[in-house]
């Protein structure tokens, strides 16, 4: 009997320990998780690694997923078989190869797999444009798919001399096939991560524009820390963290793939941005060295022509641009900029290349910052510069979310939202605002920009109604060659983006001057996802050439 009651009382004692572990277990501090995927005491969701499977398949094994068209065809396709600009060609439309200043060009692009088979159906972004390296001569041209494999390049002879005309596969119909894959999956190529933390303790969840995230039942709608813009990150699983306890954001540091590897051999680095071998060599003869340029100053050209104008809008000529659409009268003369910018405040709003064009106008003004020291170039951060004489602020300051700005966490007020800016100014106000949202809307669906986007042009409605003395500029889209690794692609979203821009201001044309940043990029063949010194010189330039008035 003794030894049965003993057996009991440890049987007892022992599912009480079991029960006092457990407890404990689900109820310890984040910081002590020995997870090898917990970095600095930081506790993460069990999904953190990514999107390690669907639907109870492994990303690594995947060939399809229900009700997801993109991921069974892309899985059964050869990358072989897309387009491959080392077997494509580009020719004259026709047998003529001599012109006359002002006259138009066609050309014909066929483009051939890597099996040297020809292509018969479209979908692809190729541009073409036209340069003459001894006259520092560039133009862009446009690209009409004709859904057949074949592409037709339009051109104009903008000056006289030997140019010769180039094409590039910027990117290709399939890679964007499998981000839209990866969209219907996770809704992002990249990902964003909120931190949460209460009584030392510490979680970090994953973000996203909707409230569907994968790998948890409970999100925390943040929506109204984002100015009213969409923005939803997964609820802290601690008992001891809520929703208000969000204090910042960051991109992660180990960012999980969401491609296949089957998907990852079509961003191999020769397959991205694939310039054809072949080129085009035509002689433009006039007595004149370019076309006729335009009389009417850009300030005193209707807003809506910068909207209406098509390409070209201009042309590079001994490396200065040539606008179609305007002349530029004011000198690039920083006491003349000066005088006309007294008294006024300029708004850069956007992102790192917007930061670009801040540091450009700070140096062309002479202005002193005078906000927080840059710790690095790669400034985030709201700055505003001055010259106190004149009475000049220029202003930078960081688009709302989705924005990536790095390893570290940083405060949501960093990136207040544009309308929240533009809803702010008086009725009085006099300031000069440009706008530029793109690259960070990159790795989300387009509807994601489109949001945004709406939602800026209803404050800007509401702004120039009531503050006619506002001038606000939009600058648009640009080309680029992306980073030549799994995704990133170059611009496919530039005329995508584009078009959005466009139907989001559309019946604002005459209140909003519009910065055709594509036709600038294109010519220059610019490298970088920002766009190069020459591109960016020559379009304040024409900024300030159309909002001051001399």
């Amino acid at each position: 009997m003794k030894t049965k009651l003993i057996f009991i009382f440890v049987t007892i004692f022992g599912v009480l320990c079991s029960c006092l572990l457990f407890l404990s277990f689900i109820n310890r501090p984040s910081t002590i998780l020995p997870r090898s995927d917990f970095k600095n005491g930081v506790r993460r969701s069990a999904d953190w690694l990514g999107p390690m499977s669907l639907d109870r398949k492994t990303a690594h094994g995947l060939k399809s997923v229900k009700n997801n068209p993109f991921a069974s065809a892309i899985a059964q396709m050869d990358p072989k078989t897309c387009s491959y600009a080392p077997n494509s060609n580009i020719q004259l439309a026709s047998s003529k190869t001599d012109f006359r200043l002002g006259d138009t060009i066609s050309v014909e692009i066929q483009l051939f797999d890597a099996y040297k088979r020809r292509k018969n159906k479209g979908g692809d972004n190729v541009r073409v444009w036209m340069s003459e390296a001894s006259k520092d001569a560039r133009a862009a041209g446009v690209v009409t798919d004709n859904k057949d494999g074949t592409y037709t390049g339009t051109l104009k002879a903008l000056w006289t001399g030997s140019p010769k005309i180039e094409a590039a596969i910027a990117s290709r119909k399939e890679n964007v096939d499998i981000f839209y894959r990866v969209y219907h999956d996770y809704y992002t190529l990249r990902n964003l991560s909120a931190m949460f933390e209460s009584d030392g303790v510490q979680e970090e969840t994953l973000c996203l524009p909707i409230p569907n995230i994968r790998g948890f039942e409970n999100v925390c709608n943040l929506t109204a820390e984002n100015y009213g813009l969409p923005w939803y990150c997964g609820k802290p699983s601690h008992r001891k963290l809520l929703c208000h306890d969000f204090t910042g954001l960051r991109e992660p540091d180990k960012q999980p793939s969401p491609f296949t590897p089957h998907e990852a051999k079509f961003f191999e680095g020769h397959l991205l941005h694939q310039k054809l071998p072949t080129s085009v060599a035509i002689k433009v003869t006039s007595e004149q060295d370019t076309v006729p340029l335009p009389s009417v100053p850009c300030n005193k050209t209707p807003l809506r022509k910068s909207w209406e104008a098509s390409t070209p809008i201009g042309f590079f000529y001994k490396n200065s641009w040539k606008s179609l659409t305007c002349k530029n009268t004011i000198p690039a003369d920083s006491n003349i900029y000066k005088e006309c910018l007294k008294n006024r405040r300029i708004w850069i709003h956007g992102d790192s290349s917007s930061r670009s064009w801040f540091n450009t106008l700070t140096e062309r003004l002479g202005l002193t910052l005078v906000t927080e020291a840059w710790h690095h170039s790669k400034w985030h951060k709201p700055a505003v510069t001055m010259d106190t004489l004149r009475n000049i602020t220029l202003l930078l300051v960081p688009h709302e979310y989705p924005f990536y700005h790095g390893y570290t966490f940083n405060k949501l007020a960093y990136n207040r939202a544009t309308h929240a800016y533009l809803d702010d100014l008086p009725n009085n106000s006099r300031d000069i605002f440009l706008i530029h949202i793109y690259l960070h809307f990159n790795p989300f669906p387009p509807e994601v920009f489109r949001t945004h986007m709406k939602r800026i042009a209803r404050s800007v409605k509401s702004l120039v109604a009531r503050a006619p003395g506002v001038k606000v500029a939009i600058r648009g889209t640009h080309a680029f060659k992306g980073r030549g690794k799994i995704g990133f692609l170059d611009d496919c979203w530039m005329f995508v983006y584009d078009t959005i821009q466009r139907e989001a201001f559309k019946g604002l044309e005459n209140n909003v001057l519009f910065l055709n940043n594509i036709d600038l990029t294109v010519a220059t063949e610019n490298d970088d996802q920002h766009p190069n010194s020459l591109a960016v010189d020559s379009l304040i330039s024409h900024f300030l050439g159309s909002v001051c008035e001399g």
